[in-house]
């Protein structure tokens, strides 16, 4: 396993996991030699003027966390669908929200109002909202059970702008492939967020992704601008554009 600095890549995603400031992240990226190495960091959506979409997303932090709470739900909806080996896109998925929740999720009219709340206790484990860290500052975690993606696909989808992985399935609500990033101007000084995937095991044993069976990571920043650059730019880590995977 490969090493920076005497850190494997599975000590340092442990190590970036348990950060709860933003001055611990970039101390260990600095002790790894990878924050100030410019060869590391891929714009984010392949695209340098990227501040123009993520700089004019959500104007409260209240509105942009909800965004990403709804990814969570999306993936917990492709999850129960894929898993069952249905094309999303197919005309044997779901066509509504409601019709995804009532077959998957055995919930009446799609309303939780409608279930019992040992049910909606069992429903709630798939989506996880933790507040750790300072009151004052809090470090914010969404940590779902949802379809999850591959080292390989991460570029393509939670790293990608305006694309239209969403746009033709019916019974999920993200159509622009771009509200999840709203929340960065929220996270500190340097706009921090780290994300970490797997791709659920019931859906990849049916892919040919070479990296199906791997944990991926990356941290996602703005970098101010230099060098006569009008605007900042999002960048996020990858060693030679390919995201870290363990």
């Amino acid at each position: 396993m490969p090493q920076y600095r005497g850190v494997t890549i599975q000590n340092l995603c442990i190590k970036l996991a348990n950060a709860e400031t933003e001055n611990e992240v970039i101390q260990l990226l600095k002790s790894a030699s990878l924050w100030d190495n410019p060869k590391y960091w891929r714009d984010f959506g392949d695209n340098e003027n990227n501040f123009a979409t993520i700089g004019n997303q959500q104007s409260r932090p209240e509105a942009a966390i909800v965004e990403k709470i709804i990814n969570s739900v999306d993936a917990v909806l492709m999850a129960s669908v894929m898993s069952k080996g249905i094309d999303p896109e197919s005309g044997k998925a779901p066509q509504s929200i409601k019709e995804a929740l009532e077959t998957f999720f055995e919930i009446p009219e799609g309303k939780l109002s409608n279930c019992s709340a040992a049910k909606i206790t069992k429903l709630a484990d798939s989506i996880a909202f933790v507040a750790s860290g300072a009151k004052s500052k809090p470090c914010y975690s969404i940590i779902d059970k949802g379809e999850g993606q591959t080292p390989k696909k991460m570029p393509e989808t939670f790293l990608s702008l305006t694309k239209s992985n969403k746009l033709r399935i019916p019974f999920v609500q993200g159509k622009f492939n771009m509200g999840g990033t709203g929340v960065f101007q929220f996270c500190g000084k340097r706009n921090l967020q780290l994300i970490i995937s797997k791709r659920m095991p019931e859906i990849s044993k049916s892919e040919s992704d070479p990296t199906k069976d791997k944990w991926g990571f990356t941290i996602i920043r703005r970098d101010v601008p230099q060098e006569g650059v009008k605007s900042s730019v999002y960048r996020y880590l990858a060693q030679n554009n390919e995201i870290m995977a363990l």
